[in-house]
């Protein structure tokens, strides 16, 4: 072969890596497509790579579906691929977007739950998230015990999770059912509940679910933090004496609404959740109580106050006698 073949030869070889190098380039970078939006795909499980590929050229996320492919089959992406909703934005190369498939960094969506949510209102607020039913959230929650402490015999409790999902702000992926939320949710009380605080539960011989039960009625009564273990202590002094917790958080439950005012009717519905009727503990928790609420049950503040009554901006005036007690409702109130 003479020489000047070799070169037409080489010559060729080289165009034609520039060519297949240019094709390369292009295709995996993609900032042709760049428009300054992000686009959601959803990745259904089973889906192989070339679905993936040809769901990212319809969207317009990607210029060869054949690049793609090869790439993503040489990062191994399948291996570590994860149903779920993905954000890219346009504009993205292929090696990042495999990269972003690699790592599973689906999209997350946001679910706060304010202290003091009872299973109803977090259910609500999950359905109006767009995040599941309403009622499905319920359904798993009425036997969910997954604990131990969360287990009883108690045939008059509405919901076993109740006082049980922890109160916090939760990043779900899109896709999650009603029982995975709800899970989620019991394991992070279990996680926020310390050693320390298990052993003082012990030690005061009350159980991990009385303990919620008393801290999710302290949580509804108290507007102020620094009266929570002011408020628990006299709840403790009345369950000692055997003498009814009159919580008004109590009618509320029963109610399914937050009324302003309890009436004395209120007070005579016959529920075993009533604290007016019963001197005992309702069946369970009536809300999801924080973790300083229990602590303030764990470490009440020792008074002989026996009463409270809350004025119109949520602090509460305590006594220790009856007659006090009522006089300080007429003093915020006006005569009865």
């Amino acid at each position: 072969m003479s020489k000047k073949m070799l070169l037409t030869i080489f010559a060729s070889i080289l165009v034609l890596a520039a060519i297949v190098l240019g094709i390369t380039i292009h295709a995996n970078n993609n900032k042709n497509l760049a428009t300054g939006e992000s686009i959601i795909i959803t990745v259904a499980p089973g889906m192989t790579n070339a679905d993936i590929a040809t769901m990212l050229q319809n969207k317009k996320l990607i210029n060869s579906p054949v690049f793609f492919r090869l790439q993503s089959k040489f990062a191994r992406m399948e291996r570590s691929l994860q149903a779920g909703e993905y954000e890219i934005m346009s504009g993205m190369s292929n090696w990042e977007i495999i990269d972003l498939f690699s790592k599973g960094q689906v999209r997350h969506k946001t679910l706060t739950i304010p202290e003091g949510y009872t299973i109803e209102q977090i259910a609500k607020k999950i359905e109006e998230s767009g995040l599941g039913s309403a009622e499905e959230f319920k359904k798993a929650a009425k036997d969910y015990a997954p604990y131990s402490y969360m287990e009883t015999d108690n045939i008059n409790v509405i919901f076993k999770a109740e006082g049980f999902a922890y109160p916090s702000t939760y990043y779900l992926s899109p896709g999650s059912s009603e029982k995975e939320i709800l899970a989620i949710m019991v394991k992070e009380f279990d996680t926020q509940l310390t050693e320390d605080m298990r052993q003082k539960a012990k030690d005061k011989n009350i159980s991990i679910r009385d303990l919620v039960n008393l801290a999710s009625l302290v949580e509804k009564e108290a507007v102020f933090p620094e009266e929570r273990p002011i408020i628990a202590g006299v709840f403790l002094k009345r369950l000692q004496i055997k003498m009814p917790l009159q919580s008004d958080t109590t009618i509320q439950y029963i109610l399914g609404v937050q009324k302003k005012e309890i009436s004395i009717a209120d007070t005579k519905i016959d529920s075993p959740y009533n604290t007016y009727l019963y001197a005992e503990l309702p069946p369970g928790p009536i809300a999801s109580p924080s973790i300083s609420t229990i602590n303030a049950v764990l470490e009440p503040k020792q008074t002989n106050y026996l009463y409270f009554v809350a004025d119109l901006e949520g602090h509460h005036h305590f006594t220790e006698t009856y007659q006090d007690h009522l006089k300080e409702i007429e003093k915020i109130h006006g005569p009865q």
